[in-house]
């Protein structure tokens, strides 16, 4: 206490005031004892007391003015500092205590100013935290939900809104199996929140579009006193729509091969146990299998071009090329076809058409397929039609037929791998069903676009735009 330069500093005022107020009694009294015994007379003890009680009561009134100053000079650096205290919990550190005293007041004051810009720092620091999960949340693809033990939603990201459709939602009173009406995941929260155990499951959602989800709930520690579950929902749609086509084309691979390879070791087997088969069966045996092996072969082709087309590896350099030239040696030689089938091939190749970024290879490869598939499906005495012109800055290419045509229910179909929309013909024709999905993918590693029109008995067409300039060389 004997250390305490702050009460040593209010004990010297005290000490002064009471001084004081002595002094002036002492002056007062002094005074009217004076009096009293200079005018003996005129005196009356009544009087005497009623003056010294007035000098008294001044007295009092001056010390308690100055009393009032003194503490308030005294006090007014607490108050200062209370003031700061105050802003500092509203989260205002602009202010300082400016106290220069070297009593425990400024101590006080240096301890307040250092608490402050640690306050600041930390705040600042959790702010930080805030905005960077916030960021996080918002751009996240995987969808997350978190909920108290009670069910309510307290925390929910934008692709979470996005996948359950949910425009609004008022964290800590609305509940999840509001928003989200699915009786198996509202079973999995409930369980998780009785067992306080993780576990993972896949769920099915109708709208807004069917979806399969994998969904990941774990219990969660949302602050001292309160629990919760925290969702994770990972769209896996698309991944098993891939496993699917995955397992479909490894399944047609394998019944497109097994057929053939059945067929040439029948032939095969047929041969090797008669001797005695006559020279013109042996010869249709052997053209039976040249002709499923030339479909092995153009099967195995076909299989290697697609998955050389899809492959994230492929680097295919699309330069500047005057597509005449190819043109021309394409349709000089699907005129012997069509000659061959008594067809009739329409060609309207504009003359202006300018260099466009493309690969040879390739466009033989996309025109040859549309050409061939023209020709097979179109019977004698049918018309095949190419059209090639430039429009704006694309090229449009044309390739029409009056062939069978395509009923509508399989055009949004006609694409994928192994898909035909009369399979025994097809294979009688000498299709692998890969010819329109290698299109495609050539289509749209020139970033450009295939449209097909087509009516039952009438005709196909498909249409093709690619544009002039590639915006990069590398697909």
């Amino acid at each position: 206490m004997f250390k305490n330069k702050l009460f040593w500093k209010i004990f010297t005022s005290y000490i002064v005031l009471l001084c004081l107020c002595l002094a002036l009694t002492g002056y007062f009294v002094n005074r009217v004892l004076r009096e009293y015994y200079l005018n003996p007379l005129t005196r009356t003890l009544e009087s005497d007391m009623k003056t010294i009680v007035g000098y008294m009561l001044l007295t009092f009134a001056i010390t308690l003015i100055i009393s009032f100053i003194l503490i308030r000079i005294n006090t007014s650096s607490l108050v200062n500092i209370t003031q700061i205290a105050k802003n500092f919990a509203r989260g205002n550190f602009a202010r300082k205590a400016e106290i220069a005293s070297s009593d425990e007041m400024g101590d006080l004051a240096q301890a307040i100013n250092v608490m402050g810009v640690e306050l600041q720092s930390r705040m600042q620091t959790i702010l930080d935290d805030k905005n960077k999960l916030d960021a996080i949340m918002a751009n996240m693809n995987d969808a997350v939900i978190a909920t108290d033990l009670q069910e309510r939603i307290i925390l929910i990201n934008n692709a979470a809104k996005t996948m359950f459709d949910i425009s609004s939602v008022v964290l800590n009173k609305n509940y999840l199996w509001e928003k989200v009406r699915n009786e198996k995941l509202r079973n999995l929260v409930r369980e998780t929140i009785k067992t306080q155990t993780a576990r993972i499951s896949e769920i099915e959602i109708p709208a807004p579009g069917k979806k399969l989800l994998h969904t990941h709930l774990s219990p969660i520690q949302v602050d001292k006193d309160n629990q919760g579950v925290l969702l994770v929902f990972h769209d896996i749609t698309e991944l098993r729509k891939l496993e699917n086509a995955r397992r479909e084309f490894v399944a047609n691979v394998s019944h497109e091969l097994r057929t053939p390879l059945a067929s040439i070791k029948g032939y095969v087997e047929t041969l090797l146990e008669n001797n005695s088969l006559r020279q013109e069966d042996t010869q249709e045996f052997l053209h039976i299998i040249m002709k499923h092996s030339q479909r092995l072969d153009s099967l195995i082709k076909d299989i290697l071009e697609l998955s050389r087309l899809e492959s994230q590896d492929l680097q295919t350099e699309l330069t500047p090329l005057d597509i005449h030239p190819c043109i021309e040696h394409i349709s000089s030689q699907y005129h012997e076809h069509c000659m061959r089938k008594n067809q009739v091939l329409d060609l309207a190749i504009s003359q202006q058409i300018p260099l466009i970024e493309t690969n040879n290879y390739l466009l033989r490869q996309l025109l040859t397929n549309l050409l061939d598939n023209a020709v097979k499906y179109t019977a004698k005495g049918g018309r095949i039609g190419l059209k090639v012109e430039p429009v704006n800055q694309s090229i449009r290419i044309e390739i029409s037929d009056t062939g069978c045509g395509i009923p509508q229910e399989h055009i949004p179909r006609i694409f994928e791998r192994f898909y035909r929309v009369d399979p025994a013909r097809s294979r009688e024709m000498g299709g692998t069903g890969l010819g329109l999905s290698i299109v495609k993918h050539i289509v749209l590693i020139h970033h450009g676009h295939i449209q097909v029109e087509s009516a039952v008995n009438v005709g196909t067409k498909f249409i093709i735009t690619v544009p002039l300039q590639q915006p990069k060389y590398i697909a």
